[in-house]
């Protein structure tokens, strides 16, 4: 007699493979990493000096930059501080109103106006890239020179990221950040709660359950206005320039629909690679598991941080194979070929990729994907056993409302991306938008670290902040703004 057990019997004898290899080597990381925890520091430190005493190559290898010291650099203030000394770093904590402690670094330029990529031509309408310019519907907002100080401009990180990811690059005027600075813009660079920066919390401590309980709908909610009202209110301005990197435009997206006071507070809203309602993993077993229930994943991951284990090989292996890990995950993952990153900048890029978010914003993304809408956390996993394409849903979760948005918006995004669906999400904005451009050959990670950014996105994102800011004569000294 032939029996059918559900789920498995429909599984490919390569899916089986998968399967059991991954298994095994969630049981062998999981032992290596118990060891490595329960080991005494003096242990530690007599491998350290074994190595280094009859494998001196090795121990070198390890230590020495591979690149830059970029490299190794441990703190945003260090990538600020490699730079010679033409940039100084502010950090600043910001409150939230459920008592998150936020940090939020500040950029500002020290050095001469050297116009460090001011006068590149904008890339446009040449094989594989495309541009949809509606500027002409949106008249520069016009500023009283008797308030208005320096135009500011506020950076936002992905998922899984930190404030880090802006300054990595290892040559100077490819870094958004100082490239902005450098112009005279006042460059702010938020950290969302829970990742290596904003680890506080009045009452809660980040070993506690509670500290991780937060999805979008926070970051949404607090994080970002919060940190915005904490800038205009320490700068004078009136509103400020947005710009985010997946997540963080995820974040925009969000916010802008669900507190209209936000619009009138942000001028200009540049998304790169804006995901709201990514498609699905690339490897379809591991796409099913994205698409499971809530609990699956919590079961999986627990109730605080995701990918602890990506974190824990950075500190064990050294820098090229740990390019080369990532290499092969975001391949596995998404499909990513990763050919637009020159290898050099891996070696520095991927020592500052992650930071630590909550299980339950994982969960939140997880929930999107599943049901392809952008959506606000859904508390209530439907309660019925199963569902079928005839029946009624027992409740809805509330979408963000993204049309209502009236923030000008821009949107930068590649074609051979998984992570964004752009036609779901240009059919959930309003219209026109100010700007679009796509870059087929372009994937998620180059829109911050490809070869040529300065050349293909950077001169766009100053026009339109330009467009947004209009430089008037009182603060415009030697082609940058004044103090």
């Amino acid at each position: 007699m032939y029996l059918s057990i559900p789920i498995l019997d429909r599984l490919s004898f390569r899916d089986f493979q998968n399967i059991v290899f991954t298994v095994i080597f969630f049981i062998f990381e999981s032992f290596i990493r118990i060891i490595v925890t329960v080991l005494p520091q003096f242990v530690i430190d007599l491998i350290d000096a074994f190595i280094a005493a009859y494998f001196p190559w090795l121990s070198k290898l390890d230590k020495k930059p591979h690149v830059c010291s970029l490299e190794n650099a441990q703190t945003f203030d260090k990538l600020i501080e490699f730079w010679d000394k033409n940039y100084q770093c502010e950090q600043h904590l910001v409150k939230s109103k459920d008592e998150y402690l936020l940090c939020v670094h500040r950029v500002i330029c020290t050095k001469s106006n050297k116009n460090m990529n001011q006068n590149k031509p904008i890339i446009a309408n040449q094989q594989g890239i495309n541009v949809l310019d509606c500027l002409d519907h949106f008249p520069p907002r016009i500023h009283d020179d008797k308030t208005d100080t320096r135009p500011v401009v506020l950076l936002f990180h992905g998922f899984l990221m930190s404030s880090e990811i802006w300054a990595c690059n290892i040559d100077e005027y490819r870094n958004l950040p100082l490239l902005l600075a450098t112009r005279g813009y006042d460059v702010w660079l938020g950290n969302a709660r829970g990742n290596k920066y904003s680890q506080a919390h009045l009452k809660l401590s980040a070993n506690d359950v509670q500290f991780w309980n937060f999805s979008l709908n926070e970051l949404a909610m607090y994080d970002l206005p919060d940190i915005i009202d904490y800038i205009l209110k320490l700068t004078g301005r009136k509103d400020l320039t947005y710009i985010g990197f997946s997540q963080g435009t995820a974040l925009g997206f969000s916010s802008l629909s669900v507190n209209q006071d936000l619009n009138r507070k942000v001028n200009l809203f540049i998304a790169l690679a804006p995901a709201t309602t990514p498609i699905g993993l690339h490897h379809p077993l591991i796409d099913a598991f994205v698409k499971a229930a809530p609990s699956v994943v919590y079961l999986i991951f627990g109730r605080k941080m995701p990918l602890e284990l990506a974190m824990f090989w950075q500190r064990m292996v050294s820098p090229p194979l740990y390019v080369r890990i990532i290499d092969t995950c975001v391949k596995f993952l998404f499909g990513w070929q990763g050919n637009n990153i020159t290898p050099e900048q891996k070696l520095v890029s991927y020592q500052h990729l992650y930071s630590p978010t909550s299980v339950k914003t994982l969960v939140h993304w997880f929930q999107i994907i599943r049901t392809g809408q952008f959506q606000m956390f859904d508390e209530m996993p439907s309660r019925l056993p199963f569902k079928r394409q005839s029946s009624v849903t027992d409740h809805v979760p509330p979408r963000f409302p993204t049309k209502q948005i009236t923030t000008p918006m821009a949107l930068f995004y590649g074609g051979s991306d998984l992570l964004v669906n752009f036609k779901v999400l240009s059919r959930d904005l309003p219209r026109p938008l100010a700007y679009i451009k796509s870059i087929d050959s372009w994937e998620h990670l180059d829109f911050i670290w490809a070869a040529g950014i300065e050349d293909i996105v950077f001169p766009d994102i100053i026009r339109l902040i330009d467009h947004f800011n209009p430089i008037s004569k009182k603060h415009h000294q030697n082609g940058r703004y004044g103090p």
